[in-house]
């Protein structure tokens, strides 16, 4: 954030205030050094001598009695300290305001405060929020902009914004991608399925309603296709060799089956992953037709006794 947006800005009561408040204040304004007025004034003592964990404490009690100025104020007292979401918050307060050149600042500087705690979600999974904060922060600095076109700040902060969500929205998709990668390779097809489905919904989003000629996403879209198709085709054969087996079976070719149900292919573990129960019937029908092979080996013997 240019640092001449974190001004404070000074307590103007014809600016910030109607006048028939002001008239009321002033009637009944005291000396106490913890008025509101006060509390402002240490404030803002303390926010410039860059005591921002005083001007914190001092500028909150003055929110209270002026929500506007004193909402602002206390934003940029905790933007600098770090606790931007605090000083999100305290934005949003000030917006209150009719004074629309505070009203434009405070945009402004939420925006700022909203792209700032994106930096602070940095997990895998934290994506997603991260994604909505950028979002936000659009809208914030486009409303900045339509109260004034002629901020250019405002204007190359939104596309800052805009950039930053492209690159988080694709972030998100390739870590989907990536995530069903590695469950692939452990055979684990049921869950990797799933998360190339979430990857090849998130690269559709992208190119649908964010950037239509983003490379990387569409690149991504055939190659999970036909992980996709590969895994459908893996559980579809599975399905029609055990229906060949049990065929085989009802034409008395035991071994035949046998070597069918019991072959052992990256395909064949991917289909058990995806349907368990599909897994349960091989080993029903493999027991059942060695108990037959089994029985046919014994009375083979016995024929054999001279």
């Amino acid at each position: 954030m240019n640092t001449d947006r974190l001004r404070i800005v000074k307590f103007r009561p014809s600016a910030y205030l109607c006048a028939s408040l002001w008239a009321i204040i002033s009637a009944t304004v005291v000396q106490a050094e913890d008025t509101p007025r006060s509390s402002m004034r240490k404030g803002l003592k303390a926010y410039t001598a860059g005591n921002y964990t005083n001007a914190v404490d001092f500028l909150r009690k003055t929110a209270l009695e002026f929500p506007a100025i004193g909402n602002y104020n206390l934003g940029n007292a905790q933007y600098r300290l770090g606790d931007y979401e605090a000083a999100t918050t305290s934005y949003n307060e000030a917006l209150r305001t009719t004074d629309l050149k505070l009203q434009k600042k405070a945009y402004f500087n939420r925006g700022d405060a909203l792209l700032a705690r994106t930096t602070e979600l940095t997990g895998q999974e934290q994506i997603g929020s991260a994604i909505e904060l950028a979002f936000q922060a659009m809208d914030m600095f486009e409303k900045a902009i339509l109260l004034d076109p002629a901020d250019q700040e405002a204007k190359q902060n939104f596309e800052r914004a805009q950039q930053l969500r492209l690159k988080l929205e694709y972030n998100l998709g390739r870590w989907f991608f990536d995530q069903a990668e590695s469950l692939l390779q452990e055979y684990k097809a049921k869950d990797a399925q799933r998360n190339y489905q979430q990857a090849k919904h998130q690269f559709e989003h992208i190119l649908e309603n964010v950037d239509s000629n983003h490379g990387e996403a569409a690149q991504h879209l055939p190659k999970i296709t036909a992980r996709l198709q590969m895994l459908d085709r893996a559980l579809n054969t599975a399905e029609t060799d055990l229906e060949i087996a049990l065929k085989q079976i009802e034409d008395y070719q035991y071994m035949l089956a046998t070597q069918r149900l019991t072959m052992e292919t990256d395909d064949r573990k991917f289909a058990f992953d995806l349907k368990p129960d599909l897994k349960k019937s091989y080993e029903e029908t493999v027991q059942k037709n060695q108990e037959v092979l089994k029985i046919i080996e014994e009375l083979s013997s016995l024929n054999t006794v001279k």
